[in-house]
């Protein structure tokens, strides 16, 4: 037991070191002036009309974000989980690939592709369709990408988790797809929906 608490110590160290620490460093910043007193100045900042409105966007951005990965996701970690091992096991390594890659790679690819002169933006110029290049569209575009990933998963976790007798079990008492669906399979996944949307 003491040899597997162990394996955490690399966990906890990149842990510490890259979220813990950074996390109070910014709130030490929150609450300092450029002499290093205490005030409260930095986090009135908050509420001047442009800070507002960027905070706005960017929550609206996030929720529509999440909102679509959500759409996107649920759906899709049903279909793995109903795969076979084998199947499911080189479907999930091709969804995970991109995230070996790094994220602001990830990122500048995408721009490449949405520029003026990029292929999608190509594609939209030829049916006359608006360019989406710095636009609320390519933001949710680019995150949706980045972190459908991080949906997909935990639903999946959870959905082959689920044990197929409690779902052989609603049906055998008269209970049709839809009332097994959202009496027994949704309630059950919502600690992967709750991961996911944390993500």
């Amino acid at each position: 037991m003491k040899n597997k608490r162990l394996l955490a110590g690399p966990y906890l160290f990149w842990s510490v070191s890259f979220v813990v620490i950074p996390l109070l460093v910014i709130v030490y910043y929150a609450f300092t002036t450029d002499e290093g007193g205490f005030t409260f100045a930095n986090l009135a900042q908050i509420t001047t009309p442009e800070n507002l409105k960027a905070l706005g966007i960017s929550v609206l951005l996030s929720l529509i974000s999440t909102l679509v990965c959500l759409v996107m996701a649920y759906p899709l970690a049903m279909i793995l989980s109903q795969k076979q091992v084998s199947q499911t096991s080189f479907i999930v390594l091709i969804f995970i690939l991109p995230m070996w890659m790094n994220f602001l790679l990830r990122t500048l690819a995408w721009q490449t592709l949405l520029e003026k002169n990029g292929v999608i933006n190509s594609i939209l110029s030829f049916f006359h369709l608006l360019a989406i290049i710095n636009t609320p569209y390519a933001i949710i575009l680019g995150m949706v990408y980045n972190f459908l990933p991080f949906m997909v998963l935990p639903i999946y976790n959870v959905l082959v988790k689920i044990d197929k007798d409690v779902i052989n079990a609603a049906r055998d008492l008269g209970a049709n797809n839809r009332q097994t669906f959202f009496k027994i399979i949704l309630p059950l996944t919502v600690p992967g929906i709750i991961s996911g949307i944390t993500m």
